[in-house]
């Protein structure tokens, strides 16, 4: 008992007296909805970088920054200057631990060097801003993921297609991820399968991006894929979806476990989730945007002629839809197999639903519209790539010149399967 009583004391003594560690591994990534909530979200110019010892250990890298941009955080505006604050840790050799704030510049440990420009996700103050470890400073280009992930109108050839047209209009930076029957953590193996229904390639990397947009059906992702579809999805993040996504998954069950996601996905998200359509013969007739409508920036630039515009989509049912669902574009059917039912539902809307105080509106832009014929018509396409700029607040990125390019962009459209 007695030795018992030693050993312990010892134990306890040793770490008592263990110098303090940062970490006992190396820190991952915050995902974008953990740094999109940071009561400070700045894009800013570097001025200088000062390096300040702390410790043995630590070393305080400050940045004198200038304000272009404020996203969020109060007391700063465009043009005031301030300091940033990170910290990187050296650690002894044979030992482990994090190495502190880092990024994918090339200033010390991967920071932003003089000259840079940058995103900040800081808390602090305005006079003083700390990062967000490890991973508060991000490159100014926002990155969007595209997930094509239906298997039936061809979204493994429409959404690159997309992905392009909004990476060529200066929106953004993006990523693809395709269908995949490999549900296991080693993303950068996974081969893509348009008959995979387990699968994302690439799935780690949605925890990283800016926004997401959606065009999936009957997907069953395992539960290492859900984390980062969760992660990118119900935080708040912006959003945008196609057609199929309004039942997006289909899993086995009746409402419980991993089967919530069937109906409670599509309905919190889009505001609706799958009911019917107008029959695979049938065709939709965009109608012209009310006047209010027509002023919304999803629809700058837009041209829909007074008798509407026909689209390969057949129409989907999707009212009711919530109060703070803002009904751009209705359609009607044509050629309905479902006489019986409403001819005339909303094909395209968006929703602006508040965040925490402080924090910008999360946006989401939803359409049934998606058949692959429906990307050769310049409109169709100009609005989905509109859509994706408003949803990442990067409308200023579209000028006249690339609404000529985007209408102008060839695409043969594909069967539907």
């Amino acid at each position: 008992m007695l030795l018992r009583r030693i050993l312990t004391a010892a134990i306890a003594l040793a770490v008592a007296v263990l110098p303090e560690a940062h970490a006992s591994a190396e820190q991952l990534p915050q995902p974008m909805w953990v740094l999109a909530r940071s009561p400070f979200q700045l894009e800013v110019t570097v001025l200088s970088v000062e390096l300040k010892k702390q410790d043995s250990r630590t070393t305080n890298v400050w940045h004198r920054v200038r304000v272009e941009r404020v996203i969020a955080g109060s007391g700063l505006k465009a043009g005031d200057e301030t300091a940033v604050v990170s910290q990187i840790f050296d650690n002894p050799p044979g030992t482990v631990g994090s190495s502190g704030d880092r990024g994918p510049f090339t200033g010390p440990r991967g920071l932003p060097a003089k000259g840079d420009r940058a995103r900040i996700f800081a808390d602090g103050s305005a006079k003083v801003l700390k990062t967000v470890p490890p991973n508060g400073w991000q490159k100014l280009e926002r990155t969007i993921s595209f997930v094509a992930a239906d298997d039936e109108y061809r979204s493994e050839i429409t959404m690159p297609f997309l992905a392009k047209l909004v990476g060529d209009a200066g929106v953004a930076s993006t990523r693809l991820h395709f269908a995949t029957g490999d549900d296991g953590t080693g993303s950068s193996a996974k081969t893509p399968d348009v008959g995979g229904r387990t699968g994302l390639t690439d799935d780690w990397s949605l925890r990283g991006s800016d926004a997401s947009v959606l065009y999936m059906r009957f997907r069953e992702l395992g539960h290492n894929q859900m984390i980062s579809f969760d992660d990118a999805t119900t935080h708040g993040l912006p959003l945008v979806g196609f057609r199929t996504s309004t039942h997006a998954f289909r899993y086995p069950g009746s409402g419980d476990g991993a089967s919530r996601w069937n109906d409670a996905f599509p309905i919190e998200t889009w505001g609706t989730n799958w009911k019917f359509h107008h029959g695979h013969s049938s065709k939709t007739r965009i109608l012209p945007p009310e006047a209010e409508a027509a002023k919304h920036p999803v629809l700058a630039g837009v041209t829909i002629p007074h008798d509407g515009l026909v689209v390969s989509s057949w129409l989907y049912q999707v009212e009711p839809l919530p109060d703070d669902c803002r009904v751009l574009l209705w359609g009607e059917a044509v050629g309905s197999e479902r006489p019986d039912a409403p001819q005339k539902q909303p094909v395209l809307w968006v929703r602006e639903r508040p965040r925490k105080e402080g924090l910008p509106m999360q946006r989401i832009a939803f359409t049934t519209l998606g058949h692959p014929a429906d990307f050769a018509n310049p409109e169709a396409r100009l609005i989905a790539v509109q859509m994706v700029a408003w949803a990442l607040d990067e409308m200023k990125a579209i000028e006249d010149a690339d609404r000529a390019a985007i209408r102008a962009a060839a695409f043969e459209a594909p069967p539907t399967r």
